[in-house]
This record gives C-alpha cells, structure tokens and sequence, in this order.
C-alpha cells in the first residue's frame, strides 16, 4: 500500500556522485571499411619481403631475424588498429600507457627493419603513424606523428645519406600528411559516434518524459473516475445506514452496510495514496535526469547536494525546482555551465533551519516571457508559466521564498528556500 502524501516520511536522496552519462561508444563493433582498411596495409610487408628476397642474400638466422621482427611489428599494428582504434576523451592513464608502449615497441622494430634490412624511404614507419593518429587523443596524435617524422628524417639520413636527403626531403612529407588524415578520420569517426550516443540519449529523456505524462495522466484519470465513483458509494451506504431502522431485524443489514462503507472509504484512501505516489517528483531521479539533459544539450553540469534527509513534501518541491531550473537552462539560455546547488542550514537559537535549492548558469541571463519570447527578468518574478508554476507551488509552504532573475555578472539564477521548522522537520530530518 503506497503512503500517504500527507505524512511526512524522510526519503534518501541521491547524491550527484551516482549522476552521469556512461560512454559505451568504445564497445561498438568496427564498420567492415575499417577492417577493409587495415588489411590492405597488410599486402605491403609481403611485398616488402619479396624485395629483400630479391636483392640481398641473408643467412637463415638474418631470415629468421626478419620474419620474428615482422611478425611482432605486424601483431602489434593489428592490435592497435583493431583494439582500440578512435579514442574517446575520458581514456584512463593506464589505457593510455598501454596504446603509447605498443606504438614504442612498433617504433622500436619499425628502426630495427630499416636500419638492418631497409634502403631507401622507411616505410614501416608509417605503420607507426597511422596507429598513432587513430589510437591516441588529438594532441598526444599529433605530437606522436612529429616525433616519428623526426625519426624517419634521421633514418633516411643515415640510408641515403644527408646530402641527398636535402634534395629528397619531399619523400619524407607523405608521413605527416597521412597523420594529419588520420587525425581527421579518427575525430570524424568519434564525433560521429558522440552524436549517435546524443541521439539515443536524447531519445531516452523523450520515453522518459512520455512515460512520466502518461503517469501523471494515469493518475488524473484514475482519481477523477474511481475516486468519484468510491465516493459516491461511501456518501450511498453512509445514507442507507441512516435511513435503515434501528430495530432488530435490520442490525445485520445495518452492520453489512457500515461494511461497505468502510471497505469505500479505505479503497478511496488507498486510491488516493496510488495517484499522490505517481504524482510525487522525486529528487534523486531529478537530479540524474537534469545531469543526462544538460549533458546532452552540450552544457557542463556540477551538482552539490548536501541536504540529506527530507519530507516527501519538502524533496517533491525541490525536485521541481531541479527540473524547472533545468529545463529553463537548456531551452533559453545557451549556457556552457549549470550549477545546481542543493543545501541545507539547520537552526540555531530557537531560529528555523531551512534547505536551498538554486539551479544558476552562465548564458544570457533571459527567461521566457508567457508569449514564448525571451525577456529579462528581475529578483523574485516568474517570467515562464513553468515558473508562474513553480512559484504557486512555492508558495504553498508557508515562509518559503522564490527568486528567478539574471545575475550581476551574467547568467540567470533560479533560487527556492524552504523553513524546515514550518514544515515540521525535526533535526533528525523527520
């Protein structure tokens, strides 16, 4: 049986620590293109030995070197390339030690093969590019695509010695221009992905918000039929008792008649208990809707809460505040970072304690006028219907303040205090 919305039972809230977004982009399966690609580069170190087959003579234990130094070069490009190919930005620094080993030990057997069996332009090298640019972040990308282009300058040097690398030099830039390609690719493939990940999220919030309507319409409906109906049935056998008399003959029907009476009343109660249930905001769930939203709108969100334990009346209040605040943010703002801020203050010296709730960002410091347009705004009006809303429901607490305007330095600040003695709360939070 659900409780009821009139007694003042404390809820745990969820802290901001259990908010956020999981990134799954990393566990998507590789595109057939992808794979399509990276076998390609696979004909070349076939070719590569042809060649050496064909123009020097090794010994077996020079071959054996060979092939081992390939076949390690070639497991470790396909590890890279197939493991952990378009990073995403939050990479660990243990994911990241290990993608930069694995490009060292290409690097490392990349001079091994050109120092002892190359001539000419070391191509193994671009190997180590190609999986530098599509392995690491942007910036460690393009600072590992120098260095290795540093790297092929000096072994071309020592081959094909440095007189005829200041003529040659233009063999050198196909390793930064197929890096800087890269780069592209792997910030297009992982944008690409963000923005199929924002996609569904956002189709998530809309379920979301279509299952919470359909509740709060299930609950309308359900008051407004069953709750008339229990109460004309109540109203019925409470006639009945006083119009049956009391005599002996009718004291069974009379007590079968206060039965239903009292069967009508208790299932109106619990009709009632059911729809303030659905109809309660709950803040936890709030706050990790706002997070997601904003998120996903591209704003920054850092979220403090602090106070605790609350009413069921006192959360649903400030879990409306949370859901109005951010709403407000996403729709009108175009804001780069939300602040909400959940606090609590509790009494001194007889004085009541109160909790705050203020949801602030940095935009344009508007909100929407009831025309839809956005106008600024002044301390302690309510410019939207969602917070002419917000404000009625405020001021449903006794001693309770709403504030909603721009800041001095820019930003709006949507603010709700509620006293914690006038709604009954103990220091204990019941």
């Amino acid at each position: 049986m659900a409780q009821s919305a009139d007694s003042e039972q404390p809820t745990s809230s969820v802290s901001s620590d259990s908010t956020g977004i999981v990134d799954t982009s990393r566990h998507k399966l590789l595109p057939f293109g992808w794979l399509l690609f990276t076998a390609v580069w696979l004909l070349f170190p076939v070719g590569f030995v042809i060649q050496v087959l064909q123009t020097t003579d090794l010994s077996p234990l020079q071959w054996l070197a060979l092939l081992t130094s390939l076949a390690a070069f070639i497991s470790f490009f396909l590890w890279l390339m197939l493991r952990y190919p378009f990073p995403t930005a939050g990479l660990t620094p243990r994911e990241l030690r290990v993608r930069i080993g694995l490009l060292l030990a290409m690097a490392v057997l990349a001079l091994y093969i050109e120092l002892a069996y190359g001539r000419g332009i070391p191509y193994r090298f671009m190997y180590v590019v190609i999986a530098a640019a599509v392995t690491l972040p942007t910036r460690k990308a393009a600072w590992m695509v120098s260095a290795t282009t540093v790297v092929v300058g000096v072994v071309y040097a020592v081959q094909v010695g440095w007189d005829t690398l200041a003529t040659a030099w233009t063999n050198i830039v196909p390793f930064p221009l197929l890096g800087i390609g890269m780069i592209a690719v792997s910030r297009l493939v992982t944008t690409v992905r963000e923005l199929q990940a924002a996609r569904r999220e956002i189709a998530q919030l809309a379920v979301a918000e279509a299952v919470a309507k359909e509740r709060l319409r299930f609950a309308r409906d359900l008051h407004d039929l069953l709750g008339h109906s229990l109460s004309s049935i109540s109203l019925k056998s409470e006639l009945a008792d006083r119009l049956l008399p009391d005599a002996s003959e009718t004291h069974r029907a009379v007590a079968e008649v206060r039965d239903i009476q009292d069967i009508a009343r208790g299932a109106l109660r619990e009709v009632r208990e059911a729809v303030s249930g659905y109809r309660q905001a709950n803040l936890g769930e709030e706050l990790i809707g706002a997070r997601e939203m904003l998120e996903a709108a591209g704003i920054d969100c850092r979220i403090e809460n602090s106070v605790g334990l609350l009413p069921k009346s006192m959360e649903a209040m400030l879990a409306w505040t949370v859901r109005e605040g951010a709403t407000n943010v996403i729709r009108h703002s175009r804001a780069r970072h939300c602040d909400i801020q959940l606090a609590r203050q509790d009494g001194e010296n007889g004085e009541a304690g109160e909790v705050r709730a203020a949801v602030s960002d940095d935009g344009r410091g508007l909100f929407p006028s009831r025309d839809g347009t956005a106008g600024s705004g002044t301390e302690g009006s309510a410019g939207g219907s969602g917070l002419s809303g917000l404000s009625e429901r405020v001021a449903g607490f006794a001693g309770a303040s709403f504030q909603a305007g721009p800041l001095p330095g820019g930003g709006f600040r949507l603010r709700v205090s509620l006293p914690l003695r006038e709604s009954g709360v103990r220091e204990d939070g019941r």
